[in-house]
């Protein structure tokens, strides 16, 4: 139901461009907007608004003549003539934001990535559980062995160490607290020096007007390119989100807007990309790019958090006997390592303490004297500082100030005209594409069992169904279905295909995917398709379902197990060999035997045989 909310939600937005007329399902008629002639006057009021000077007072945008009136000019004396204005020069196109696209594209690749990390998360952890708990045993073992032989080996020269230590200590001590000393009152005078400084000459820098204007001048500035830049951009996206739910609510009833559409001749060639870009405006090759980026990213960064999740959770079953044997047979070689390096370590740990102790003393008498050229010297200098850098950090406030009123101010009148603009052409490009691409989504996905009791049971073939709805007004190309099990234990078929769905038109799905083991263990699993076209995923699923069977299943317990061909010790015979881990099927017991059969999955070319009951784990 989600998915089922999720496609409807994202479905109406394209019905507005191009003079269209539909008739909705009462029987009334809903005439829209002629786009294309409201995007050609907005067109020519910018090319007005950059070529006519404004009025005396004027707003931007405001035409001569409306809104307020304006006083009667007073006569002034001739001016001279200005010079012959020069030919505009060419000013380089502005940079593209690609930011939204990029974002987009991260969120779009950290969903693929997340789901297919886990299920091989899965796989790798069972294997690699086994090969780290032989690598952590024994590196653990190195460990505590060698800390048990420092500490048996810690005490025998530590009165040397004591000795030594305490010289040292009492010479470095007075050396660096004479430097110490010296610092600190250079510090002190500093501060004394700076502080009141810095505070008299901040409150000078508050009150600097032209700090003020330049800041004002520059948020109106930036106002109007980044503001028309976002209200461009959030208006296209509306406009065409809009428009594309217009569209898919009035699925499949759409003749109408079909053939308007034809008539307007618009052609196929700006609008060729997938409907994730097209539906977020992102238009250019710069966005388009951005978006491939984002994905990138997404999917590698998802991918490697739930492979990690997923390895992580299936890692703990091979990994606790391996580690207590490498950990036993390591311990005692690295115990005589260790009791060598513990004689060096309490040696030097004796001697830090005899040093510290002597160093301390002697560091704090020197450091505490006084050094008054030290003193002077920091008072001077910190009040030349702080006098500097109190009115520098004044105007900087004063210009913070003055940008967010200049910003605030303009950005208020830029951006609800951009977002409009942004809006018609938003739903423009919706039209648009719509009329020249195949849209597709997926709905009411599902896997059953054939027999349809519900019950996915050995042997049995598993069946997808699914509806494929297509939204565009031109037939789609055929469309790929790709299944994979979480667990395994089924034979998928490969080269699944649906036929193209045709323009404003739904197609049924109903296809066998694969058949399970008739030695499938009884467990849960998952099984999880996807839809593309092209390559592109216009749909996705994932069913949870519970396996169960009626056949007797054995495991082998080791490699090279004998088939017999009788159930008997004395010249048996051999019809086959199986390995460890391999599964067959149980048909009856005689003696101290089973009677089994090979599984349709198995090796060999035997068909049926005995193997001692001592040799097979029941499943």
């Amino acid at each position: 139901m989600k998915k089922i909310f999720r496609a409807m939600s994202l479905v109406p937005s394209l019905l507005i461009a191009s003079g269209m007329i539909f008739a909705s399902s009462d029987g009334s008629v809903m005439q829209l907007s002629d786009v294309d002639e409201a995007i050609k006057e907005i067109i020519q009021e910018q090319k007005d608004l950059q070529v006519k000077p404004l009025p005396p007072g004027g707003q931007p945008g405001q035409n001569p003549g409306h809104g307020h009136p304006q006083p009667h000019p007073q006569p002034q004396p001739p001016k001279p003539q200005p010079p012959q204005p020069q030919p505009p020069q060419p000013q380089p196109p502005a940079p593209v934001d690609t930011t939204h696209a990029y974002n987009a594209g991260l969120r779009e690749g950290s969903d693929k990535g997340e789901r297919e990390g886990r299920h091989e998360g899965h796989q790798e952890g069972i294997r690699e559980g086994e090969r780290d708990g032989r690598r952590n045993g024994s590196n653990e073992g190195e460990t505590a062995g060698r800390a048990a032989g420092k500490r048996d080996g810690w005490s025998v020269d530590q009165s040397a160490g004591t000795l030594r230590g305490s010289n040292d200590g009492q010479y470095a001590g007075i050396n660096n607290g004479t430097e110490a000393g010296k610092k600190r009152c250079y510090n002190e005078g500093y501060s004394a020096g700076y502080n009141p400084a810095f505070a008299s000459a901040k409150e000078s820098g508050l009150q600097d007007t032209a700090s003020y204007n330049s800041g004002y001048a520059k948020g109106q500035t930036d106002a109007k390119v980044m503001e028309a830049e976002k209200g461009q951009k959030a208006g296209y996206q509306a406009g065409f989100s809009l428009r594309e739910t217009e569209l898919e609510n009035s699925f499949p009833a759409m003749d109408v807007l079909k053939s308007v559409l034809a008539k307007s001749g618009i052609r196929k060639s700006a609008f060729d990309f997938p409907i994730e870009l097209a539906r977020k405006g992102f238009t250019t090759p710069e966005e388009k790019k951005a978006y491939e980026k984002g994905y990138r990213e997404g999917y590698q960064r998802a991918y490697r958090r739930a492979y990690d999740d997923a390895k992580r959770r299936s890692y703990r079953q091979s990994y606790d006997t391996a580690y207590r044997r490498a950990y036993d047979e390591q311990y005692s070689i690295s115990y005589r390592i260790g009791y060598a390096e513990g004689r060096e370590q309490g040696y030097q740990e004796a001697y830090r303490e005899a040093y510290n102790s002597a160093y301390s003393a002697y560091f704090q008498e020197y450091k505490n004297r006084e050094y008054s050229d030290q003193r002077t010297l920091g008072t001077a200098n910190g009040r030349t500082d702080g006098q500097s850098e109190g009115f520098a950090a004044g105007c900087a406030e004063q210009t913070q100030r003055g940008y967010k009123a200049g910003y605030d101010k303009t950005a208020a009148e830029v951006y609800p005209g951009a977002f409009e603009a942004g809006k018609q052409s938003g739903i423009s490009a919706a039209d648009v594409y719509y009329s020249q691409n195949a849209v597709l989504k997926v709905f009411d996905a599902a896997f059953y069992d054939e027999n349809t009791d519900g019950k996915f049971e050995a042997s049995e073939n598993i069946m997808l169904r699914a509806e494929v709805r297509n939204f565009g007004f031109q037939k789609s190309e055929d469309v790929a279905i790709v299944v994979k099990s979480e667990r395994g234990e089924i034979v998928l078929a490969t080269d699944l295909k649906a036929a193209g769905v045709g323009g404003r038109s739904k197609s049924a799905v109903n296809v066998n995917i694969g058949k399970l083991y008739d030695v499938v263990a009884p467990n849960a699993d998952a099984l999880y398709v996807t839809f593309s076209v092209k390559g592109r995923i216009v749909g996705d699923f994932r069913q949870v379902y519970a396996r169960t069977n009626p056949n007797k299943v054995g495991v082998v317990l080791k490699n090279d197990t004998t088939v017999k061909e009788k159930a008997t010790w004395f010249f048996p015979g051999k019809v086959g060999k199986v390995n460890s881990g391999d599964k067959v099927i149980i048909t009856g017991n005689k003696g101290k035997y089973y009677e089994v059969r090979r599984s349709e999955q198995g090796s060999g070319s035997w068909t049926k045989g005995y193997i001692s009951d001592d040799e097979l784990s029941l499943q």
